[in-house]
């Protein structure tokens, strides 16, 4: 049996209304301090979704700061600036309120708040210790950022993201609320469901995929692909709702054990070069990579056709096949877009995406499969 390690969520609320909780979980980590600072967005901030948690925290006594600045695709010299804010208030604890973007800010600031270094330090050497406490409440069925030690941070002068990983940034809670996604956009569930779906397979799929990993893969993957097309066409649907968020919060389980590999590492150059959403490139990426790569993976790919609903009976390369076709065809009726020239992508930045993508030797190196740049290239070129 394979070895692996991993590192997990000490502790996990999951349950509609689990929100409501919120004084007693933050008390947890704060002993006597009862200085809060709320990091989220403005595009959440103004749905007024987090408006209830603040007042809830500030009846119980405790003093909340907000910081609602985060870009949607932070760059390391945007979170040094917001970390200067960080400093700038006593704060004893930290929630990230949003999607993955926030999640991962909050994890960085969390270090940054503590220690006097920049984010681009965090890239170039280890993360120096454990930084503020910090809870974790997505508000999006995707990244699965909550229960992973990755942040992925975009550096604009190697236009390229990059992952930080330390087991640093693993909170002290995560509070799964499915009613804190009622609100997601038909668009949003849709690329970050598929965004989870590629966690969960490229986890499967990857050199270090392992008994632990593929447990949660398999389980994620039967709840999003049956729940994702409902919560797409009914957002209010809270069973659908429900299996997406634990869906996504499986798939962080997967990365942290077995991690990610091709879709990832080709879709890190376009959120760099291109500001294309990561779990929207991921996407747009999947179908093209794991076409290119099913006859030499078709065995492993095969044993996700049960779970997928499209077991054919007739053998392992054509349910392969099969699983091919069952995902494209999900992504077809989520209306995801399958090229990148909307986003103003054209054939001659294949290049550059080409050579960008095979420095990300981290996620490329865990491939089932060695991809060249010659690979590379035929891949991009089918969405280009």
């Amino acid at each position: 049996m394979k070895q692996f390690e991993t590192v997990l969520v000490p502790n996990v609320h999951f349950g509609n209304g689990m929100i409501n909780k919120i004084s007693e979980i933050v008390s947890s980590i704060c002993d006597n301090h009862r200085e809060i600072m709320i990091i989220t967005d403005k595009n959440i901030f103004s749905s007024r979704l987090p408006h209830p948690i603040i007042s809830k925290l500030q009846n119980d006594g405790f003093k909340v700061e907000i910081l609602d600045s985060i870009p949607p695709e932070p760059t390391n010299h945007e979170l040094d600036d917001l970390a200067k804010k960080l400093r700038s208030v006593p704060v004893s604890a930290i929630i990230g309120i949003g999607g993955g973007s926030v999640m991962d800010s909050s994890k960085i600031l969390s270090i940054l708040a503590k220690y006097s270094v920049t984010t681009a330090d965090l890239s170039q050497h280890s993360v120096p210790g454990k930084g503020l406490p910090f809870i974790l409440i997505p508000t999006t069925s995707g990244t699965g950022a909550e229960t992973t030690p990755n942040a992925i941070v975009l550096f604009p002068e190697r236009q390229l993201k990059i992952g930080i990983v330390s087991p640093f940034f693993i909170p002290e809670h995560v509070i799964l609320d499915p009613e804190l996604t009622l609100g997601l956009p038909p668009s949003l569930t849709a690329s970050t469901g598929i965004d989870t779906v590629c966690h969960l397979l490229e986890s499967f799929l990857a050199k270090k995929a392992n008994s632990f990993s593929d447990m949660f893969a398999l389980e994620g993957l039967k709840l999003m692909v049956n729940s994702l097309p409902i919560a797409f066409q009914d957002g209010k649907d809270l069973e659908a709702r429900s299996s997406a968020m634990l869906s996504a919060f499986y798939g962080g389980v997967c990365i942290s054990a077995a991690g990610t590999n091709a879709v990832h590492a080709l879709s890190y150059p376009l959120g760099g070069m291109f500001k294309i959403p990561h779990g929207l490139a991921n996407s747009i990426l999947l179908i093209p990579v794991i076409e290119y790569e099913k006859d030499r993976i078709f065995s492993r790919l095969a044993m996700t056709a049960e779970v997928l609903g499209c077991s054919t009976g007739l053998g392992e390369y054509e349910d392969a096949s099969s699983v091919v076709e069952r995902l494209n065809s999900l992504i077809r009726y989520l209306q995801i877009p399958t090229n990148l020239q909307q986003f103003g992508v054209k054939p001659s930045a294949l290049d550059y995406l080409v050579d960008a993508a095979y420095e990300v030797r981290r996620l490329l190196d865990n491939n089932p499969i060695k991809l060249n740049k010659n690979d590379i290239r035929a891949i991009y070129a089918k969405v280009i």
